[in-house]
This record gives structure tokens, sequence and C-alpha cells, in this order.
């Protein structure tokens, strides 16, 4: 072989080098943006997560006030019945007696006394 056969393989060899590089260059630019694409929708999801998840949060903790004020109208309305029941039943009583006491009164007013 002789000089200039031998540098012309050099040379398509620095050729090919060359190509491959340009190519490794590009496919690792195309990576580079893969990734930082990947990077950009990993975070937004995350940040969609977070948001559902305080949406749920906020979901929950309205559930659990609704269920309180549920619960909390029940107590207060069986209170104001059981309060009823007794105001009623206070009520009834007190009639009985005055009744009673009527009845008395007109019977000692029916009864001649003793002189």
């Amino acid at each position: 072989m002789d000089t200039k056969h031998i540098n012309e393989k050099i040379d398509d060899a620095a050729k090919k080098a060359k190509g491959f590089i340009a190519k490794a260059g590009e496919k690792t630019e195309e990576l580079a943006r893969k990734a930082e694409q990947t990077a950009e929708e990993i975070a937004t999801s995350a940040k969609e997560a977070a948001t559902e998840g305080d949406h749920r949060l906020q979901e929950t903790a309205e559930k659990a006030g609704h269920a309180l004020k549920q619960v909390t109208t029940k107590v207060v309305h069986a209170a104001q019945e059981a309060t009823q029941k007794v105001a009623h039943r206070a009520q009834e009583l007190a009639n009985k007696v005055e009744h009673r006491g009527d009845e008395l009164t007109g019977a000692s007013k029916d009864k001649p006394k003793a002189t």
C-alpha cells in the first residue's frame, strides 16, 4: 500500500467517524429534548395529581362537614322533641292538678260545714 492510499483510508475513516459523531450528537440532543419533555410531563402530572388530591381532600372535608351538620341537626331536633314532650307532660300534669284542685274545692263547697 502506498501512502496516498493509506491517507485516503484514514480520511475516509475520519469522515465516517465525524458522521457517527454528528449522528451521536443529534441523537443525544434528541434524547435530551425527549428527557426534558418527559420531565415536564411528569411535573405537570404531579401538579395535576396534587391539585386533584387537594380537590379530593376539599371534597372529603365538605362531606365530613355536611355529615356533621346532619348529625348536629338530628341531635338538636331530638332535643327539641324531648323538650316539647317534657313541656307537654308538665302541662298535662299541671292541668290534672288544677282539675283535681277544682274537684276538691268544689267537693268542699258541697259539704255542709259542721257547726
